[in-house]
């Protein structure tokens, strides 16, 4: 495991916030109609300081030339002061108004005058500011009236429905999603994505042109083993519903797949648990957390949690003056004594980097795959207004026990699972490509190593088992 990396120590209190005057948007909205409650309300309170209304009056004449006149255009204006106050009173490190507000006006400045789409040219101000200081802040916009959604459920995507990973410059397949149009063309795993609509594929990028509308066609040049040639196979995007988790039992190996920790994540791993030992104690228990970018916090404590008997779970910092907060677990905890592997990729990110941390850190199982991608945040979205899109800002920062780091470092496993054939002076390195030989029949990879690192005992007795069949 790296050297801890701890937390810092929380610096001194940040100055109150001061409430704003809307200046340029109540002149806006004056000529647009009459000026809303919430507006005046907001001109009510202590006085502004004579830097921050220079600074709202400069970002909201900016607004005003980029954007196209009308009463949109006066709302959306009648917001950025509620945007700098929100910025004061819940970022956790605010940053000058002048870096902010600078950022924001060159991006207005770079658009034609008097043209822009009130919302969009908005959000282009705010995401353009926001960065400066946090880099997963953004402004949200209000969510589609009701039945002009798409009718999409939560956690639900418009794509062909497969698991992939960067591997040889291209896509391997990790896994088909069951009864998805990958799944109903035969796709499996172990195949490499070497095109996309006839243009060679380089990996994660390529990932977003496998989105887009329902109904629409797109067609994949794949490479199997054991194949002379690569073949293109058509498939039409469809509404994809992920269920929160999967499992199936490989051996006497209990192998959980979870696929986000939005909903009801840890009943679901109960029930799963309960189900799967009603067929046998399992001797080992993979939890698979690739691809998975996270959801509800408490869903990942919790999660974290049910493996562990004892400890602390992880940690949590907000801003200056707010108390940290730490997750103690309870006794109760499933599948006691089963070794335990967690597989994590560059896809893990959030909720699922807590749990292998946690799970890391506290002995309870080994980490394997590659490192995952630093995301130990926490975002809130704050409403703008009825109907008028939210503020996303990250208000908090969690920790590993021991107070080791997780943001921007990710979760590095104790077993790293290469793509390629490592370097002689390789360290807790293995090439994936030598698993399958050692878990027959299991053609995902990363779940084959995994396999064979329970069965074996460990990383050495692994090493010494691929040693053997080479």
């Amino acid at each position: 495991m790296p050297a801890a990396r701890r937390a810092p120590a929380p610096p001194s209190p940040a100055p109150g916030p001061r409430r704003a005057r809307p200046v340029l948007a109540a002149l806006l909205l004056a000529l647009a109609g009459s000026l809303p409650a919430a507006a005046r309300a907001q001109a009510i309170g202590p006085a502004p300081s004579p830097a921050r209304v220079a600074a709202q009056d400069r970002l909201e004449a900016a607004y005003a030339r980029a954007v196209a006149p009308g009463d949109a255009a006066g709302r959306q204006a009648a917001l950025l002061g509620r945007v700098l106050d929100r910025i004061e009173r819940s970022a956790m490190a605010p940053p000058a108004l002048a870096t902010f507000v600078d950022a924001a006006v060159a991006a207005l400045d770079a658009l034609p005058r008097g043209t822009g789409e009130p919302v969009e040219t908005f959000a282009r101000a705010v995401d353009a500011g926001v960065a400066t200081f946090d880099a997963r802040a953004r402004y949200v916009p209000p969510a589609p009236p009701a039945g002009e959604s798409g009718g999409l459920p939560d956690g639900a995507f418009v794509g062909v429905g497969l698991q992939l990973e960067p591997a040889e410059g291209a896509l391997r397949v990790v896994e088909p999603m069951p009864a998805t149009p990958a799944a109903r063309a035969g796709l499996r795993p172990g195949d490499l994505i070497v095109g996309i609509d006839g243009t060679p594929a380089q990996g994660l990028p390529d990932l977003a042109r496998l989105r887009g509308a329902a109904g629409t066609p797109v067609a994949l040049t794949v490479r199997r083993a054991g194949q002379d040639a690569p073949w293109t196979v058509a498939l039409t995007r469809e509404a994809i519903v992920r269920p929160v988790l999967r499992w199936r039992l490989e051996g006497e190996v209990l192998v959980l797949t979870l696929s986000t920790f939005s909903g009801p994540v840890s009943a679901a791993l109960e029930q799963a648990v309960a189900e799967a030992t009603s067929q046998g104690a399992p001797r080992g228990v993979v939890l698979d957390l690739r691809g998975n970018g996270g959801g509800l916090l408490r869903e990942g404590v919790r999660t974290a949690d049910a493996f562990l008997g004892g400890g602390e779970v992880a940690s949590m910092r907000a801003r200056p003056g707010q108390p940290e907060r730490r997750w103690q677990a309870d006794e109760a905890q499933l599948l006691a004594g089963v070794p335990m592997v967690v597989l994590v990729n560059r896809g893990s990110a959030s909720a699922s980097e807590l749990v292998a941390a946690s799970l890391q850190a506290n002995g309870r199982a080994a980490i394997l795959g590659q490192r995952s991608l630093g995301k130990g945040s926490v975002q809130t979205t704050y409403p703008l207004g009825d109907r008028q899109g939210g503020l996303r800002l990250t208000t908090a920062h969690y920790y590993a026990p021991g107070d080791i780091a997780v943001d921007g470092f990710g979760v590095q496993p104790d077993l790293l699972l290469a793509h390629g054939e490592p370097g002689a002076a390789a360290v807790n390195v293995l090439p994936q490509a030598l698993c399958p030989a050692l878990a027959p029949g299991v053609a995902d990879r990363g779940l084959a190593c995994a396999l064979a690192f329970l069965r074996a005992g460990g990383a050495e007795p692994l090493r010494a088992a691929v040693l053997d069949t080479r």
